[in-house]
């Protein structure tokens, strides 16, 4: 058995999901708290090292924050452990991080992970990124619910979402100046 997965990610108009520098704001208000309720609704929220380090969220309302760090770059200096809520961190190497458990896996696949949480007792997670670790949530089509909104801005250098042209059956609906699609399924080209 694995958790309920929801992906959600925000991407500007070309299909991008984060500048290079980390700073440019591409959720507006109303998807900041459609996110957060899904935060409050939701067992875990997962996201790759890249993402802590670039973004530092603080992931607030989160009940579990699950971090995948497989070389373990990340140090205790960062606001997912500053103790407010536990924080969970998947990786081959163990070291010492205030405020984090370790949780140290041969197997660092996405199935792997995925049944560990659901022994540990986390049975919904939402999945917030980055590209590195939504891509591999696509490639395993290892998903129960998957939210893009879309920013009418663009990026110009900046990451990618996909990485390569993916077909998508989605429900598309307005939120605020930028758009919601709902995917229902993913299929290559």
């Amino acid at each position: 058995m694995i958790p309920y997965i929801i992906i959600n990610v925000a991407m500007s108009i070309n299909g991008k999901i984060s500048a290079i520098n980390g700073r440019y704001r591409i959720s507006n208000d109303i998807d900041i708290n459609r996110v957060m309720e899904i935060r409050k609704n939701v067992d875990g929220v997962l996201l790759g090292a890249n993402s802590v380090k670039v973004d530092n969220p603080v992931l607030n309302y989160a009940k579990n924050r699950i971090i995948l760090d497989e070389k373990l770059r990340l140090n205790d200096n960062y606001n997912v452990f500053d103790g407010k809520i536990k924080s969970y961190i998947f990786s081959r190497n163990n070291k010492k991080i205030k405020n984090a458990e370790m949780i140290i896996l041969d197997d660092l696949s996405i199935p792997s992970i995925l049944k560990k949480l659901y022994d540990m007792g986390i049975k919904s997670i939402l999945v917030e990124g980055g590209s590195n670790v939504i891509n591999q949530f696509i490639d395993k089509k290892i998903f129960d619910e998957f939210y893009i909104f879309i920013n009418p801005g663009l990026i110009l250098d900046g990451i990618p979402l996909f990485k390569e042209e993916m077909k998508l059956n989605y429900k598309i609906s307005m939120e605020g100046d930028g758009l919601l699609l709902n995917i229902k399924d993913i299929n290559n080209f």
